[in-house]
């Protein structure tokens, strides 16, 4: 891919972190383990001279990302840093257009479980969902 804008990265300083987060009633029994709580892990990109500084920044943006407020039904709710769930370097050069940033080796696996990975335009369209607007 052919492309002018470009993010110099030959002293590996990007890396891509998991940001695990959890939402859930503030008023809740913290002693039940089982209960359901809507989670999600967010990706973000972190720039930072070592694996540990990286690591120190993206727990920070997870507890800066914590809140509370009131859902439809009128009960309060609240985001929760849960923790990190990953932490990638990305070891190109120029992060531009197309640049491979992430991979995961999935091992020596049958074919037909390889083909599985792959989903369909509608089935990994329809998983998108809009931006949220604040």
């Amino acid at each position: 891919m052919e492309s002018t804008e470009k993010i110099p990265n030959q002293n590996g300083e990007w890396y891509v972190v998991e940001i695990i987060e959890k939402c859930e009633p503030v008023e809740r029994n913290e002693k039940q383990e089982l209960r359901r709580v809507t989670t999600w892990g967010n990706y973000h990109l972190i720039k930072a001279k070592s694996p540990e500084e990286a690591y120190e920044k993206a727990v920070k943006l997870g507890k800066e990302a914590e809140y509370k407020f009131t859902n439809e039904s009128k009960l309060e709710m609240e985001w929760i840093f849960v923790g990190i769930g990953d932490l990638i370097p990305i070891y190109e050069e120029n992060i531009e257009d197309g640049a491979e940033i992430m991979w995961t080796d999935y091992g020596f696996i049958s074919n037909r479980k390889t083909e599985r990975f792959a989903r369909s335009k509608k089935e990994i369209l329809d998983n998108i969902k809009p931006k949220q607007k604040l």
